[in-house]
């Protein structure tokens, strides 16, 4: 059995462990936090057990080499899902957590200069991996009248922001907004219930969103027309991921 480990703060690891699986053309179980017992929470030996438990042939890490609480570390051999990371932030929250032997690192996306050195010593061997995006649905298939979109899973206050930015920008067309947060939405705004917003991209006159990862990934097509707005994390660096595309925009 393969086990894709996607243990982290948001829906996005799920997301990105099925897109690497589809990418590595494996069939794996994928471990997300919601799989994970809850009396486990805190008790990072009784998670390690639990995780060895599982008996995989192949453990693929995501984004976290040791897990986002260091029950990975001592583990035997792992692979390793690796996209841009606070790696300075996660260094200090590991300690002195031994690192398992990294097999393979597949490396999704560009990461800062600390977390390539690490994954260059550490590993056996480095690969570029590009994952697939779904095919955006053709224009006009949902609506038939122009609109802007934004998306977002939440937290509602960063809804909010989102929307309060795109308050600002005065749009003429209406505003849907895909998320999961029930927070109230002004005149004008409608909400969009779907797990598949980046079937609304070809045919939105503007995308307003976040900067994680997924997101970030499926609007590259789009850039043109999307405007992320990064958000801090603890790990994750938004910020430099919508720089990037800042600079590649008007490169």
């Amino acid at each position: 059995m393969i086990v894709v480990y996607a243990v982290g703060g948001g829906l996005g690891h799920r997301t990105r462990a099925q897109r690497v699986a589809a990418a590595l053309q494996i069939d794996a179980r994928i471990i997300c936090n919601d799989d994970i017992p809850p009396e486990l929470e805190g008790d990072v030996p009784a998670h390690r057990d639990w995780i060895r438990s599982l008996a995989a042939d192949r453990l693929i890490a995501d984004t976290f080499p040791c897990g986002i609480q260091g029950e990975l570390a001592e583990l035997e051999s792992v692979d390793y899902i690796a996209r841009l990371l606070r790696w300075d932030e996660y260094e200090k929250a590991l300690g002195t957590a031994k690192i398992p032997k990294i097999k393979t690192t597949f490396v999704v996306e560009a990461l800062a200069r600390d977390h390539d050195h690490f994954i260059k010593t550490h590993s056996q061997q480095v690969k570029d991996l590009t994952v697939p995006v779904p095919e955006p649905a053709p224009p006009s298939v949902f609506f038939s009248t122009p609109y802007w979109l934004i998306v977002h899973s939440g937290p509602a206050n960063e809804v909010e922001e989102l929307i309060e930015y795109t308050k600002e920008q005065k749009p003429a067309a209406h505003v849907l907004v895909a998320t999961q947060s029930t927070c109230a939405l002004p005149h004008n705004f409608t909400r969009v219930e779907t797990n598949e917003a980046h079937a609304y991209f070809a045919n939105a006159e503007k995308i307003i969103s976040a900067a994680g990862f997924n997101v970030m990934l499926e609007t590259e097509p789009f850039r043109h027309k999307h405007t992320p707005i990064p958000f801090p994390r603890r790990f994750d660096d938004q910020f430099a991921r919508a720089a990037r595309r800042r600079l590649h925009s008007t490169a």
